[in-house]
């Protein structure tokens, strides 16, 4: 029997840091409100291209893991802050890639690297393909309202990306997705328009579906919390995050919170959390991680997984 595991888990951020205190001038705020009411001190905005972002999170992804470009068979690009609508990203990729692959853009708000990662999961175990990349990449910074505090705030650039290969040992275990036609005006960029979000909204869509997310995967999985060894959720908003632990009864030290220093950076948060978690030894080889995320459409995609 065919399975699929994650072999590298990378990521990038660019060193450009634009700090709250910058915002704050910029906004005659007081000096913890951002702070206070997303959990985000600084986000990172990006000179070069999603797609140049995106290439560099493939390469560390492939540097942390045992396998080299020449393994590459297929890769998605996610992302809802593409260079450009057409063509998509995952051919410029490929040049990167440099050998004849398989591949297609995704735009699936801020969910879709789980869903690209549960369809890569399924191409793998069918015996397609044996080694998938995923890329979530995004530059927010050029689709984001800098004349408007509620969003300003929030966003940041960046790219993450996971190797995916096919494996006898059993990595990828479940996954849930939905998605839902109500609500969809409350996250959206009309065409040629920037960003715009019904906060309010969104927070308390959000709260019930990353708890749905998180009860239904683990069902599928035939597993408990307890059997987790930490969930990454979407790095939106800490208060969103903390809700959700108190509601659900799951201890807030059980969640990854990368957002501090990343902001939400859509759909390359969760592999960007993911590589920090890696990196700061939270979690390592054999370490079951549950994946949960909601997004623009509305929503909501979560995994579980042994690394």
């Amino acid at each position: 029997m065919i399975l699929s595991k994650i072999a590298g888990i990378g990521g990038y951020l660019p060193p450009q840091v634009v700090k709250n205190s910058e915002i704050e001038r910029e906004f005659k705020l007081d000096e913890d409100w951002i702070f206070t009411r997303t959990g985000i001190l600084n986000r990172h905005i990006a000179d070069e291209s999603a797609t140049e972002m995106g290439v560099k999170a493939l390469k560390d992804a492939l540097s942390k893991s045992s396998l080299s470009k020449e393994n590459i068979e297929y890769v998605f690009v996610v992302s809802n802050s593409p260079d450009t609508l057409i063509p998509g990203m995952a051919g410029r990729i490929q040049g990167a890639i440099g050998h004849a692959i398989g591949g297609v853009d995704i735009q699936a708000g801020c969910s879709g690297f789980l869903q690209a990662m549960e369809i890569a999961d399924s191409m793998i175990k069918s015996g397609s393909f044996s080694t998938i990349a995923v890329i979530g990449t995004e530059k927010l910074s050029k689709i984001v309202d800098w004349k408007d505090p509620s969003v300003a705030a929030l966003f940041g650039d960046g790219a993450g990306a996971v190797i995916m290969t096919a494996s006898d040992e059993h990595g990828f275990i479940a996954s849930y997705s939905r998605i839902q036609k109500e609500g969809w005006k409350t996250l959206i960029q009309e065409r040629d328009g920037l960003l715009k979000m019904d906060g309010k909204t969104v927070f308390r869509f959000a709260v019930g579906v990353i708890s749905e997310g998180i009860k239904k995967v683990l069902k599928r999985s035939k597993m408990n919390v307890e059997d987790v060894d930490l969930i990454v959720p979407h790095q939106s908003n800490i208060r969103i995050i903390s809700r959700v632990s108190k509601e659900t009864g799951i201890p807030i030290d059980k969640f990854q919170i990368s957002i501090k220093e990343h902001a939400n950076t859509a759909a390359a948060s969760v592999a960007l959390a993911l590589k920090d978690a890696v990196e700061s030894g939270k979690v390592g080889p054999s370490s079951t991680i549950l994946t949960v995320a909601y997004g623009a459409g509305l929503a909501v995609a979560s995994n579980v997984f042994r690394l």
